[in-house]
């Protein structure tokens, strides 16, 4: 039984706005299936928002969903109270009448839709005749990718919502059917796993710092020095992600012949972990060093060189790659710092394509130099938004187009977009193939302190619990657990198995917790 009172029966609907509307009241309406709410859903619905006065959504009903993919969309009282429990939403109507016809009920002064269908208007010209039959404007808008935009009614104390994240993502567990003392089982499964991870290689240095003030001499902050701790990073921190979590792994990438390449050579040895790293005289060893004052980063600095390796280091692992076997997933983590040129990228390609491994791709770039897109025909790719934005240049798409388009270009089997702090969407495409289906599932920790390499363990999590048999929903899942381990604290440490399965019963038992 829906309880919300926000979403209403047509004639109730109708009293609202023709009230509101002797009021001087502006009308917008929004349309959508609105399955899973994520951030690409709410920028969209906050911008409509601030259009008019009276926010009108309205809920594709279960029976108007295609045949082909309406197994992976819930029942429309669920979603209609997702959308609904939204702050800026005024009311909610799940849609049984024909859309050109409610519209020409309702009289919107303004009709929202994704800035993804402004180039392709044919797809809702009755939509927009019908709009502007009754003298509203259609108006295309994504909303905007750093807008404030959790604002979420809660409901209980607060008490018992002060751990309401880690409540929620149990609960989306168990929507999906997702069994997380299964999860914990299946951990166990790592360690039947042989995985190659290749890419750039990075040593992580974290300097504590102290404020002293500001100088006499100019406008600048005077810090001093307490302490300095290095860790491995890059490519080379997905690795010990990997065999700390129980697989076993192999390591290839290129280091210099310094003090930080063999660090990391000592890290690795440590970790008991295969290696196969290429001394490059030409290049030092990339380092990267952040500056904290009270777990706050102050400033990075990074002493690297960018351009790619020489030819006969790039032949050097093309040769070991011709050499692979019994490998079940290979993990390309590249910077953009030489490591993955275009020869090596394609003889992986064609090695997991001959050999039916599945690879798991990664660009992680601030500028246009990285495009995620090279990455074709492969298991899963991880790029944040940006990324995602830059391979496709497309800046304007709300997050679902964003997603559909970057499947359709490269062929991928799943991709996942990851919002920081926001959390992480997860699409697959539909057996049908004519579709994309997606989840979101959102950041486990309020309070992050340090979230540089979440990232890298939710990659691990990824390719760990796919080549396991885990499927996309079950390995976001796991992967939004390590993440959540990942960024409560300081550098990027590896992940025991212990670590995850303690980490999921604290998730289990907050929700008895709560639920009691």
């Amino acid at each position: 039984m829906i309880k919300n009172a926000k979403i209403l029966s047509f004639d109730k609907l109708l009293t609202m706005t023709n009230a509101a509307r002797v009021n001087g009241k502006t009308i917008v309406h929004c349309h959508g299936h609105f399955n899973v709410i994520h951030p690409g859903h709410l920028r969209f619905l906050n911008f409509a928002k601030k259009q008019g006065d009276i926010l009108i959504v309205s809920i594709l009903d279960h029976k108007n969903i295609p045949s082909f993919i309406v197994e992976e969309y819930f029942q429309e009282g669920e979603r209609a109270e997702g959308v609904a429990a939204l702050e800026m939403v005024d009311a909610v109507y799940i849609l049984e009448k024909p859309l050109v016809e409610f519209i020409t009920n309702l009289k919107p002064h303004f009709y929202i839709k994704g800035r993804e269908f402004e180039n392709d208007q044919e797809k809702i010209a009755d939509e927009i005749k019908a709009v502007e039959a009754v003298k509203g404007e259609v108006v295309f808008n994504s909303g905007e990718m750093d807008s404030s935009l959790f604002k979420v009614n809660r409901i209980g104390s607060s008490a018992k919502r002060k751990n309401n994240r880690k409540v929620d993502f149990h609960k989306l567990c168990n929507k999906q059917e997702i069994s997380l003392s299964k999860l914990q089982e299946d951990i166990n499964k790592f360690n039947k796993l042989n995985i190659l991870v290749i890419g750039d290689t990075i040593v992580d240095q974290f300097v504590a710092c102290d404020t002293l003030g500001v100088s006499s001499e100019a406008p600048v902050l005077t810090i001093r020095e307490l302490e300095s701790k290095e860790f491995v990073g890059g490519a080379a921190i997905i690795a010990q992600h990997v065999q700390s979590l129980g697989a076993n792994c192999t390591f290839v990438s290129v280091i210099g012949d310094d003090h930080s390449g063999q660090y990391v050579v000592n890290n690795l040895d440590q970790a008991k972990i295969k290696k196969v790293l290429i001394k490059d005289p030409s290049r030092p060893t990339t380092f990267k060093i952040r500056y904290m004052v009270d777990n706050q980063k102050l400033l990075r600095v990074s002493r690297l060189k960018q351009h790619d390796i020489h030819t006969d280091i790039e032949n050097e692992i093309i040769q070991y790659l011709n050499q692979i076997d019994h490998i079940d997933g290979i993990i390309i983590s590249d910077f953009v710092y030489g490591v993955i040129t275009e020869n090596v990228l394609q003889k992986i390609l064609d090695t997991a394509k001959a050999k039916k491994i599945k690879v798991f791709g990664d660009v992680q770039c601030s500028s246009q130099l990285g495009n995620v897109t090279k990455f074709k025909n492969i298991e899963l790719i991880t790029p944040t938004e940006k990324e995602a934005r830059i391979g496709l240049s497309d800046q304007t798409s709300g997050l679902e187009a964003l997603a559909q388009k970057l499947i359709k270009k490269t062929n991928n089997q799943h991709v996942v977009i990851t919002l920081g702090a926001q959390g992480i969407l997860a699409y697959s495409k539909t057996k049908s193939q004519k579709n994309v289906s997606s989840e979101y599932f959102p950041a486990l920790e309020e309070n992050p302190v340090d979230v540089a390499g979440a990232g890298d363990s939710v990659m691990a999590g990824y390719a760990l619990g796919i080549c396991s048999g885990l499927n996309l929903l079950e390995a976001s899942a796991l992967a939004s657990c390590l993440a959540g381990i990942s960024v409560s604290r300081i550098g990027n440490i590896p992940i025991k198995p212990d670590e995850i399965k303690q980490y999921i019963q604290e998730i289990i038992e907050t929700n008895q917790n709560y639920e009691s």
